[in-house]
């Protein structure tokens, strides 16, 4: 029941992400898409799986954030067609997802879960922690220092690509 709630909520967003029209509102709508997201595979795949990526996602949408803030205008939000969207979207998932629960007591199956696939997708990430595994761990750790280092290089605050700040005088 859980699960279904997370994924229509999912849906909802994904409905209403082109009603987005700040990028600071589309930011958040990814990462609360992001969040829920991360919630389904944590549901299906293994918890562990979903905390890590969902730590992937931020690192990114930080990014991101730090981007868009710093070129995009101020814009002032204008949520009214988005909330609207959103709470319409969300009663449409939900009475979808009831509606294939009634449907599936009576006979007729709509979804057609394969649980092989989904036990073969969580033992995916035991691979990595072996010992044999332990240098692919340490280069994708490399990897990742290495993007940390050029994004805040990036970012520096005098010599970056973003808007130029004036001293005060």
């Amino acid at each position: 029941m859980s699960a279904m709630f997370v994924f229509s909520v999912c849906m909802s967003i994904v409905i209403v992400m082109p009603l987005m029209m700040q990028p600071l509102s589309l930011g958040l709508c990814v990462m609360v898409l992001s969040v829920f997201s991360c919630v389904c595979i944590g549901f299906c795949v293994s918890s562990w799986y979903g905390y890590v990526l969902f730590l992937v996602y931020v690192g990114g949408l930080l990014v991101m954030f730090a981007y868009v803030s710093a070129l995009a205008p101020n814009n002032f939000f204008s949520s009214t067609k988005a909330l609207v969207g959103f709470v319409c979207s969300v009663v449409l998932c939900l009475s979808w997802g009831f509606w294939s629960y009634i449907i599936d007591d009576v006979g007729i199956v709509l979804f057609n879960g394969d649980v092989g696939k989904v036990k073969y997708v969580g033992e995916c990430g035991y691979m990595l922690v072996v010992p044999s595994g332990v240098s692919v761990m340490v280069v994708l750790g490399v990897i990742l220092l290495i993007n940390l280092l050029a994004v805040v290089k990036i970012c520096y605050y005098q010599q970056g690509p973003l808007r130029p700040h004036s001293e005060l005088k």
